[in-house]
């Protein structure tokens, strides 16, 4: 996007790191904008480019502010058992995601969503939303009209900040609704994960639960193995009912990521039933 600017400014030769260097402060002198709209940009706009003059600066954030302003409302959103989310366009300030909204639409969070699910239905009734977003401003750029705009109830505000790998570290102690929750906020960005006894990572995708047998051992514990076939794996948890049965694609040998075909080989020995995932707080 910044070369096609380059290219529509006829300035030649100009490189940019991000929107607050001094390359593209120079661009937006020679272009002279009325509006700049901003949408999944990572980056936080500094007060030089907040403050200019005779700017409109807009942000499209993905959740329906003043909840869930931060880095990835998709994940916090189902972390936070939300029905529905939203997007919301609204004037940058110095404070992230908490300048007036301009346009908001709610959006549906399913039970079986992902974060993936909910970004991309989010970005399609952003996609949807532009269009007016734009005839809005053009009528109050062009033709002087006031801009719709409501200030951010403080008071309902919420603030999550970015995942971490941490984040995906599984409680074999938690209910299987709240581990069933916890892969569905992270996936894609973050995989979920264990810790063998001896430290071993092991990460996780495609969880399910089963019923768990009457005959397993009366020794049987949250956390440990039960079930090895073909690199899947059934865990106890805490929940009498259930195993939480998962596909292992990665497992890490002390500082090392074994390869592939070398985790096939030695997951059934990695990997047999009686083996133990650590709990959080012994790794």
């Amino acid at each position: 996007m910044f070369q096609k600017l380059v290219r529509m400014s006829g300035i030649q030769d100009v490189q940019c790191q991000g929107v607050n260097t001094f390359e593209f402060t120079a661009l937006l002198e020679a272009l002279k904008p009325d509006v700049v709209m901003i949408g999944a940009w990572g980056e936080i706009v500094k007060v030089h480019l907040i403050e200019r003059p005779n700017l409109v600066l807009v942000n499209c954030h993905p959740s329906l502010l003043p909840a869930h302003r931060g880095a990835n409302p998709y994940a916090s959103v189902i972390r936070e058992r939300e029905t529905e989310t939203g997007v919301t366009f609204h004037r940058v300030t110095p404070k992230i995601d908490a300048g007036a909204i301009l346009l908001q639409q709610a959006v549906p969070v399913g039970e079986h969503d992902t974060g993936a699910s909910v970004r991309d239905r989010c970005t399609a009734v952003a996609y949807q939303l532009v269009k007016e977003m734009v005839a809005r401003l053009h009528s109050h750029v062009v033709q002087g009209q006031p801009l719709e705009e409501t200030a951010q109830d403080a008071a309902l505000k919420s603030y999550h900040g970015q995942l971490k790998n941490e984040d995906g570290l599984i409680d074999w102690t938690e209910s299987p609704e709240m581990i069933y929750r916890q892969y569905r906020a992270l996936y894609p960005w973050i995989a979920c994960y264990g810790h063998l006894e001896g430290k071993r990572k092991v990460l996780f995708f495609d969880p399910r639960f089963v019923q768990r047998p009457a005959e397993l051992p009366p020794d049987t514990v949250a956390g440990m193995i039960v079930w090895f076939h073909q690199g899947t794996i059934r865990v106890a948890l805490s929940d009498s009912e259930w195993l939480l049965e998962v596909s292992a694609y990665q497992i890490e040998y002390g500082r090392s990521v074994l390869p592939m075909w070398l985790g096939k080989i030695l997951s059934p020995w990695l990997l047999r039933p009686g083996r133990r995932f650590l709990p959080p707080s012994a790794v």
